[in-house]
C-alpha cells in the first residue's frame, strides 16, 4: 500500500512540474495547479500517515471488508483508462474548484486521523475531535466531494459507473468501520447517537469551533 500511494505522489508530483513549465496564469489554470497540489498533499499525507501508523486494537474479520476496502479505495484509480470529455470552461472550472475543495478537506480529515488512518476496516484510537465532531466519517465525505470534482470533468456513463461503484464499496468499507470501532471502544456508541454518520446536523454543526 505504501508503495503504491508513494508511487501515485510521484506522478502527481511528476504532472505538477509539467503544469509549472507550461505555466499560463489565468485564473482556470491557477484552480487546476491548485487541484494538483492539493492532491499531491493529500497522497503525502496518507503515505506518511500509513507508515507512522498506531497497531491496530481491532480488526475486520473475513474476506469481504478486505475486497470492499481494497475496491473502495482503488476503483476510482481505472479512471485513468477513461477516455476523457472536453467539458466548457466554465464547467472544467467548477471541476476543478470542487476537486480542489475536496482534497483540502480530506488533508484536514487525514490530519485529525493522524495515525490512526488505515485502509481496511481498523481500530486504533478513537478520534472524535475536529471535522469528526461533525460526522462520524467526514473523510468519506470529502472523497465523495473529490469523486464530484472528477465527474464534473468528465461526464461520461463510464465515469458515473465507476464513481458509483466506488461510492457502494466505501459505504460498505465505513459500515465494517463502524463494527470493528463499536467492539473496540464502549463510548463509541454514545459518540454514534450524538454525532451523524455522513450528513451533518445542526447541532453537529454547532459544536465544532
Amino acid at each position: 500500500m505504501t508503495l503504491y500511494f508513494t508511487f501515485c505522489a510521484t506522478l502527481k508530483a511528476a504532472t505538477f512540474l509539467v503544469a509549472l513549465a507550461g505555466a499560463e496564469w489565468t485564473v482556470a489554470w491557477i484552480v487546476d495547479l491548485t487541484a494538483d497540489v492539493a492532491a499531491l498533499g493529500f497522497l503525502v499525507l496518507v503515505v506518511g500517515m500509513t507508515v507512522a501508523r498506531l497497531p491496530p486494537l481491532g480488526t475486520a474479520q473475513g474476506i469481504e471488508p478486505r475486497i470492499s476496502a481494497l475496491i473502495g479505495c482503488f476503483a476510482t484509480a481505472t479512471l485513468i483508462a477513461v477516455p476523457s470529455t472536453r467539458p466548457s470552461p466554465q464547467v472544467e472550472f467548477l471541476a476543478d474548484l470542487t476537486t480542489t475543495v475536496g482534497f483540502v478537506l480530506c488533508i484536514l480529515c487525514l490530519w485529525w486521523l493522524g495515525r490512526c488512518f488505515s485502509i481496511t476496516a481498523q481500530a486504533r484510537r478513537l478520534v472524535t475531535g475536529g471535522p469528526y465532531q461533525i460526522v462520524r466519517h467526514p473523510l468519506y465525505v470529502c472523497e465523495a466531494i473529490v469523486l464530484l470534482g472528477i465527474l464534473l470533468g468528465n461526464a461520461t456513463w463510464t465515469t458515473v459507473a465507476i464513481c458509483a461503484i466506488a461510492l457502494a464499496f466505501q459505504y460498505r468499507r465505513l459500515v465494517n468501520e463502524e463494527r470493528v470501532l463499536g467492539a473496540a471502544f464502549p463510548e463509541y456508541d454514545a459518540y454514534g447517537q450524538t454525532t451523524p454518520m455522513l450528513i451533518p446536523s445542526l447541532s453537529s454543526l454547532c459544536r465544532w469551533q
